[in-house]
């Protein structure tokens, strides 16, 4: 075998055997049309937050989550105008609430969320935030509807199906 042939198969192999190894990845599905609309690769510790205006208070509310060292989305900090219809009221375990400015904050959460289902809609600016400032307008990833937000196990061949995937 020529020298050129070998550094092809080796540069090969080397691509197929990292393309088995696994990944954590923060998914948007559209629910409805059972089609995934965005994959990050994510790490522990990274961050990301949700933005809404509240559909009964009309009001924003900012959600925050991280991911914790066994890729779970965990809620830990939530931003509101007020607290009537639909909207936090009570606290448990160390979570402490305080006006800060002009909205309430409830702090020191820690709430594993196995996935956020989240209905979105143009008229009340869903947003999704990771941690490096990119901001996604949710409704625009798949219409007016319904997207799960979750964490998934996939190796580097399953990522690049489901980027494939989105734009198709």
């Amino acid at each position: 075998m020529d020298k050129k042939r070998i550094i092809i198969l080796s540069v090969l192999a080397i691509f197929f055997f990292c393309s088995l190894i696994p990944c954590h990845v923060l998914r948007i599905e559209a629910i409805r049309k059972n089609r995934p609309v965005f994959a990050h690769i994510v790490w522990p510790n990274d961050q990301f937050s949700t933005k809404y205006i509240h559909s009964v208070e009309l009001s924003p509310v900012r959600e925050y989550f991280k991911i914790d060292k066994n890729f779970r989305i965990v809620l830990y900090e939530t931003t509101f105008s007020s607290s009537n219809t639909g909207l936090p009221t009570t606290l448990s375990g160390d979570e402490k609430l305080y006006t800060d400015g002009d909205h309430l904050r409830i702090s020191h959460m820690h709430r594993i969320v196995p996935q956020l289902d989240l209905w979105v809609n143009e008229k009340y600016d869903n947003t999704l935030t990771l941690g490096n400032g990119r901001v996604l307008n949710l409704p625009s990833l798949a219409g007016n509807t319904l997207l799960r937000v979750s964490i998934s196990r996939l190796t580097f061949l399953e990522i690049l199906y489901v980027k494939a995937k989105i734009v198709i």
